[in-house]
């Protein structure tokens, strides 16, 4: 099992097959997490429940970048 992931909107994550799973919202009711909103690389987008996700076993694929800063900071 890996180690265990928050959902953060708008990042990638990939399970152990390899898919890629973007976050794309986390829905709260009360206060508190109650679903999150998948969407996979074809665009097909799901709702699960936190332990849904708990037993992915989801890894980080990569974090989004603010490529406006990126580009400012090269001078682009």
């Amino acid at each position: 099992m890996f180690l265990q992931q928050k959902p953060i909107p708008g990042y990638w994550y990939s399970n152990l097959a390899g898919q890629l799973i973007q976050v794309r919202a986390i829905v709260f009711s009360a206060g508190q997490r109650s679903r999150i909103v998948l969407e996979d690389i074809s665009g097909k987008r799901q709702s699960i429940d936190l332990t849904d996700w708990r037993g992915m076993d989801m890894v980080l694929h990569s974090p989004v970048a603010d490529r406006r800063g990126d580009d400012a900071e090269r001078g682009f």
